[in-house]
């Protein structure tokens, strides 16, 4: 089996900018599993949705369930690469064992940042609309930091520069 990279770690850490400019310096392919799973909404429903749009319309479950599918195709690819998967991907119990024989890192920045550039973006659909944004974030991010820190094999700081943070990912996989 080929062992793949997975970077994990809470929404808008950084995953996706250092797994595409790692897989371009390391010269092998890049995988955003949101787009993955958007991918595969639009085979199942012929429709063009967003992950936002998908959680929203068919509910966290039915989404858990569908980035479980991507996920399971995408390590099923003979070809190594760099994985990218979504901030919540990692919460659903089944895809622990699949991602466990990759190399797993977390990726983790400032708090107060990822919740900055969360909002810029809008109350993202994973927020209960119940409580104030801060508290779902806080609530959320309590929930997820000792599963990350669980799977991952290694956890890098990208509080940095991009080039600095895919220098320390190099270095883990060069050991």
């Amino acid at each position: 089996m080929t062992k793949h990279i997975i970077l994990i770690g809470f929404k808008c850490v950084g995953k996706s900018v250092i797994g595409k400019e790692l897989a371009r310096q390391i010269e092998c392919g890049f995988i955003d599993l949101d787009e993955e799973i958007e991918k595969a909404y639009f085979e199942q429903h012929n429709k063009n949705l967003t992950c936002r749009q998908i959680m929203l319309s068919e509910g966290q479950d039915a989404f858990r369930k569908l980035e479980h599918e991507a996920l399971v195709k995408v390590l099923k690819l003979p070809v190594f690469g760099v994985i990218s998967m979504g901030g919540g991907a990692a919460m659903y119990e089944p895809s622990h064992e699949l991602i466990a024989a990759h190399t797993v890192i977390e990726i983790t920045a400032p708090k107060n940042i990822v919740f900055e550039r969360i909002m810029v973006r809008g109350r993202p659909a994973f927020f209960s609309p119940d409580e104030h944004p801060l508290e779902s974030f806080n609530r959320i991010w309590q929930e997820r930091a000792p599963v990350y820190s669980r799977l991952a094999k290694y956890k890098i700081n990208n509080s940095g520069s991009l080039q600095q943070a895919v220098d320390e990912i190099k270095s883990i996989i060069n050991q």
